[in-house]
């Protein structure tokens, strides 16, 4: 592995922990000419971007770092998921050119990288809102890996090495959407209230197993299989102000509580055929019944650990509700007697 793909995951790792810090100056990249296997961003600093511009067509985002993360702009200013944004600043960071192809305006349009209808345009800016660097990113070369390109300023298109990740412009596939953060595998204990009534799902060596069951009675695999993958997949069609629905009523509550003691709690509201939900952290069973978000005296010390995730988890989802597919409406009206047989 090069050091310049360590520079990389220094950098990856440095976005994924929730730093704003992105560390390495790239000291390999300082070629002044363009050859064969060059990067196309030639002395690229990623410790340098606040901002990012994204345009495919008529459709375009706009984000900007504040404090430790980068924010949505527009309608909305939404934290975004981080592993997003790094995941693109190292894509277009690690552009290479296989070749030069030709620095003739006419044929921009052939290739794709006229900037216009048809191009995907990648900005990134300073702290002060001035541009780095904007890249043009054209159409494939048929039977080669890689893609037409070329610096925004600079006529010089060249073809890249290989291919670029998909690349959207749909605020939706920013979103943060760990409701809950995770994989079922992380989670000991399920619970879920609501007017129908209540269960819980105790989560051991794989298997759901559902509490309380009555004498004579037993669980219903299929129908917690069933359950189990719904309650763990929350499909987010789109975010919405908090206090722009502050009339919608939860009737549902669902906690998640991790294996590390951790408990996600998300609440369900529906309104005129729509399904709503809004989540958050809490430290323990014991102190999301007291309804309270800091650990009783009585809680294990390790517990205190955890005090900054759950900062840092209520501070980017507590503004928020999020849509999610109505087909999932269906919780609101699971009680115990469905999973039982």
């Amino acid at each position: 592995m090069t050091n310049r793909h360590l520079t990389i995951l220094a950098v990856v790792a440095a976005v994924l922990t929730g730093s704003v810090l992105i560390v390495g100056a790239l000291e390999d990249r300082q070629e002044v000419t363009l050859r064969e296997g060059s990067y196309l961003l030639q002395g690229f600093n990623p410790d340098k971007v606040h901002g990012i511009y994204i345009k495919n067509g008529n459709e375009s985002l706009t984000f900007m770092r504040k404090e430790e993360r980068f924010i949505l702009t527009g309608s909305i200013d939404y934290p975004v998921s981080n592993d997003r944004i790094n995941d693109l600043v190292k894509a277009v960071a690690d552009i290479r050119c296989a070749e030069r192809v030709t620095t003739d305006e006419r044929n921009h349009p052939s290739l794709g990288v006229t900037g216009d209808s048809g191009s995907l345009v990648i900005r990134f800016f300073n702290e002060s809102g001035q541009k780095i660097t904007g890249v043009v990113i054209g159409k494939e070369r048929p039977g080669f890996p890689g893609f037409y390109t070329r610096l925004e300023d600079d006529k010089q298109v060249y073809l890249s090495t290989e291919r670029l990740s998909p690349v959207s412009t749909n605020e939706i596939d920013y979103i943060r959407c760990d409701l809950p953060p995770g994989k079922k595998i992380d989670y000991s204990r399920i619970a879920c209230n609501s007017v129908a009534g209540a269960f819980t799902l105790d989560l051991k060596d794989g298997r759901a197993i559902l509490e309380n069951i009555p004498r004579g009675k037993k669980q219903d695999d299929q129908a917690i299989h069933t359950i189990l993958e719904s309650l763990q997949r929350f499909p987010v069609k789109k975010i919405c102000r908090k206090d722009g629905l502050a009339g919608l009523s939860y009737r549902t509550r669902l906690e998640f509580t991790r294996r590390d003691g951790l408990v996600f709690r998300i609440e369900l509201a529906d309104k005129d055929g729509r399904m709503f939900a809004r989540t958050r952290a809490l430290l323990d069973d014991r102190a999301a019944a007291a309804g309270k978000d800091e650990p009783t005296k009585e809680m294990d010390g390790s517990a205190h650990l955890h005090r900054d995730l759950i900062a840092a988890y209520n501070r980017d989802h507590d503004p928020w509700v999020y849509e999610i597919d109505a087909r999932y409406a269906w919780l609101a009206q699971r009680s115990k007697t469905d999973l039982i047989e």
